[in-house]
């Protein structure tokens, strides 16, 4: 049986609005990040949600695992945290703005880089994708016919797209990653992976609707 995964990205931070590389730091939430995930607690509540969720589960990282605690705490489920949900490790540069990787940085990519190049204490695009790849496919065989909330962060949806979509890691990608966006795909168990739906922010919208 097929499992449906709804995959979120972590709300804001600081690092995130000044753009500056998180990597492995465990970055709070700002208040723009609270604010989006309190509108997703309430999206994810209301009618216009009407995924069945059997489980929770985030980075251990405490941007994606506070916007968990957040969205869903109208539900009695734990958010269950794992480590290989994590962003790409980036190393002696995070910490510094995102310029500082070069072409080796976050929406950088372009048939130039080198999928195999780590930073001292880092991870390549290749290994980092293997990494996101496994652990979700980890997931999805541990809980066929389930539907799963996974809270992760903006490159770790990347890897998960060009899973999807065939992109090759060198590959630009023509789009932004939103926090808090919503994205829906699904994994057979003979690991074929199936999209759904990409990039939603429905309980963004409505929050700039009802704005005074």
């Amino acid at each position: 049986m097929n499992t449906s995964i709804c995959l979120i990205r972590h709300g804001e931070t600081a690092w995130n609005a000044v753009r500056r590389l998180q990597g492995w730091q465990d970055i709070e939430l700002n208040e723009t990040g609270l604010q989006q995930a309190h509108a997703l607690q309430r999206h994810l509540s209301s009618p216009a949600f009407d995924m069945r969720v059997d489980a929770v589960f985030s980075s251990d990282l405490r941007r994606a695992s506070e916007t968990a605690r957040l969205a869903c705490r109208h539900w009695d489920l734990p958010v269950q945290t794992d480590a290989g949900l994590r962003e790409r490790g980036f190393g002696v540069l995070e910490g510094q703005p995102w310029d500082a990787a070069g072409r080796h940085g976050p929406d950088q990519p372009g048939n130039t880089v080198d999928i195999d190049y780590a930073v001292e204490g880092g991870e390549s695009l290749r290994q980092f994708q293997a990494r996101v790849l496994g652990c979700f496919e980890k997931l999805a065989a541990g809980h066929p016919g389930k539907n799963l909330l996974v809270f992760a962060h903006g490159g770790v949806i990347d890897m998960v797209w060009r899973r999807l979509n065939g992109q090759a890691l060198n590959a630009k990608r023509a789009h932004a990653i939103l926090n808090t966006s919503l994205n829906y795909f699904s994994i057979d168990p003979a690991l074929n992976w199936t999209t759904r739906a990409w990039g939603q922010l429905p309980h963004l919208e409505q929050a700039l609707d009802e704005a005074p």
